[in-house]
C-alpha cells in the first residue's frame, strides 16, 4: 500500500484503540435512551425492554455486515465509497447525500435534547440558547484535530458509562435494602402492574420501535473512524463484537432499573426519566448529577455528528472537480474537513426553526424522521453489503454470521418497520417526507449524470 492509501485521503490516523473502544462507547449512549426512552416507554409499556432486546440483536449484525465492508477496504472513507463501487455512482450520489441529510438530524435531535436538559436548571432561557453555544464550542473543537474529538469523546464516554453502571447498581441496592421511594418500593413487580408488559397491547408494543431504533443510531459511527485509527483491523472487530455486551448492560438493564423505581404509568416525557428515577429516592443531589450526565451525553452525540456530517460530506466532494466539490473536498492543515464541518454545523443551527414551527412535539418529529431516513438507508447498505460478498471467492477472516440468510433476515426486517412508521398516525408524515427526499435526491442524480 502506498501511503497515501494508509492515510486515507490524507487524513492522520490519530485515533488509538482506546479511542475507539470508547467512540464505539458514546454512539452506543446517547439521548435516544437517556431522552428518548421515556416515549418509548409511554407508548409502549415495560415491553419496551423486549423491544430494545430485538433491535439491539439487528443492530449487532448490521454492525457485522458493515464491519465486513469497512475492512475489506481500509483506504474507502465512508460506507458510501463502498456503495459507489457495488452499486453505482448514481446510488452512492443519493446514499451519501441521503446519509449527510440523515446526520444532520441527529444532530437537531442532540441540539434540541440540550436544551430541553437546561431547562431543568434555567427553566426561563430560551432552549434554543444552551444548544447553539454548545455547537460552537464543539465546531471550534472538531476543526482543531481528529484526536481533539477523540479525546473528548474519550471523556464523555467515560462519565457515561460510569454512571449508567452506578445508576443500575444503586436501584439494584437500593431494592437490595427494601428503600422505598414516592413511588413505593424499588421492586420487580412494577413491571407487571398497570396491565402488565404489553399493557397497551399488540399496537403499542409496535408503536415503541421508533424510538428504540433511534436510540440505536450512531453505533455505525464506528465506520468513520477507520481512516483515522491505527490500527482499524484489530480495533474495530473488537469494538463490534463488544455490542452485545454494551447493548444489555447500557439499554436492557438501564430501563429495568428505570422501570422497577417508576411505575411506567408516571414515567416522564419531558424530562430524563434517569434523572426522574433517581429523585424520586430522595438522595439529596442526584437529580442535578443525572441531568448534567444526560446533558454531557446529548453533547457528546453532538459532538459525533459534527465530526459525522464533516466526513460525510468530504468523502462526497473529494477528488472532483466543480466549485461544490472542489470547496469541501479538501482538508484543513490540520488534515481535518474544516469547509465540511462548518458548513454541516451552519445547517445544524437552523433547529430553532423547526422548534418554532412544530413546538414542543419538535423532538419527537426530529426524532422520527431521523430513524425513517436511516431505515432506507441501511437496506442500502446490506443490499452493498450482499452484492461485496457476490463478488468474492473466498470471505475474509471477519464476517456476517449465517450470511446470507441474516442479510435478508435484517432487510426484511428494516422494510417492514418502514410499513409500520407509514401505517402508524405518529410516524406517517415523518416517514413520508424521508421518501419525499429520497425522490428528490433520485431526480437529482438523474439530473447530474445526464449533464
Amino acid at each position: 500500500m502506498t501511503e497515501k492509501s494508509k492515510q486515507g485521503a490524507g487524513f492522520e490516523r490519530s485515533l488509538s484503540n482506546t479511542h475507539i473502544q470508547l467512540i464505539a462507547l458514546g454512539g452506543t449512549i446517547g439521548t435516544g435512551l437517556f431522552l428518548g426512552v421515556g416515549n418509548s416507554i409511554k407508548l409502549s409499556g415495560p415491553s419496551v425492554i423486549i423491544t430494545y432486546a430485538i433491535v439491539g440483536v439487528f443492530m449487532f449484525l448490521l454492525m457485522r455486515a458493515l464491519g465486513e465492508l469497512i475492512l475489506s477496504d481500509l483506504t474507502k472513507h465512508t460506507y458510501v465509497d463502498f456503495i459507489n463501487k457495488y452499486l453505482g455512482k448514481s446510488t452512492g450520489f443519493v446514499t451519501g447525500y441521503l446519509y449527510w441529510f440523515s446526520w444532520l438530524t441527529v444532530a437537531m435531535a442532540e441540539l434540541t435534547a440540550v436544551g430541553i436538559y437546561f431547562k431543568y436548571w434555567f427553566p426561563s432561557v430560551k432552549p434554543w440558547i444552551p444548544g447553539l453555544i454548545a455547537l460552537l464550542v464543539l465546531l471550534a473543537i472538531n476543526v482543531m484535530s481528529a484526536r481533539f474529538f477523540g479525546n473528548l469523546e474519550f471523556s464523555f464516554a467515560i462519565i457515561k458509562i460510569v454512571t449508567v453502571v452506578a445508576f443500575v447498581l444503586l436501584i439494584v441496592g437500593l431494592m437490595l435494602a427494601g428503600t422505598h421511594t414516592k413511588f413505593g418500593e424499588i421492586s420487580f413487580a412494577k413491571l407487571f402492574d398497570e396491565g402488565g408488559m404489553f399493557a397497551h397491547g399488540t399496537e403499542g408494543f409496535l408503536k415503541g420501535f421508533q424510538m428504540v431504533i433511534f436510540a440505536f443510531i450512531g453505533v455505525e459511527m464506528l465506520g468513520f473512524t477507520a481512516s483515522e485509527a491505527k490500527n482499524p483491523e484489530k480495533t474495530l472487530p473488537k469494538a463490534i463484537n463488544e455490542m452485545p455486551v454494551r447493548i444489555s448492560l447500557f439499554y436492557v438493564l438501564a430501563i429495568v432499573a428505570i422501570l422497577i423505581t417508576v411505575p411506567w404509568t408516571h414515567v416522564s416525557t419531558n424530562e430524563s426519566p434517569f434523572v426522574q428515577a433517581l429523585e424520586s429516592t430522595g438522595i439529596h443531589g442526584t437529580g442535578s448529577i443525572i441531568n448534567f450526565v444526560v446533558l454531557s451525553a446529548a453533547v457528546s452525540s453532538l459532538n459525533s455528528m459534527i465530526y459525522s456530517c464533516g466526513r460525510l460530506l468530504f468523502s462526497m466532494t473529494y477528488n472532483k472537480s466543480g466549485k461544490w466539490n472542489e470547496t469541501f473536498g479538501k482538508l484543513s492543515g490540520q488534515k481535518v474537513p474544516k469547509n465540511a464541518l462548518v458548513f454541516s454545523a451552519i445547517l445544524i443551527a437552523f433547529t430553532p426553526l423547526i422548534t418554532f414551527v412544530v413546538g414542543d412535539a419538535a423532538f419527537n418529529f426530529i426524532t422520527s424522521t431521523s430513524t425513517s431516513l436511516f431505515l432506507i438507508i441501511w437496506i442500502i447498505m446490506l443490499v452493498t453489503h450482499i452484492k461485496y460478498r457476490q463478488s468474492l471467492k473466498e470471505p475474509k477472516a471477519f464476517r456476517l454470521p449465517g450470511y446470507p440468510i441474516t442479510s435478508y433476515l435484517m432487510i426484511t426486517f428494516f422494510a417492514l418497520i418502514i410499513v409500520l412508521l407509514l401505517v402508524l398516525d405518529a410516524f406517517r408524515i415523518p416517514m413520508i417526507t424521508a421518501l419525499i427526499v429520497v425522490g428528490v435526491l433520485l431526480i437529482i442524480a438523474k439530473v447530474f449524470k445526464k449533464a
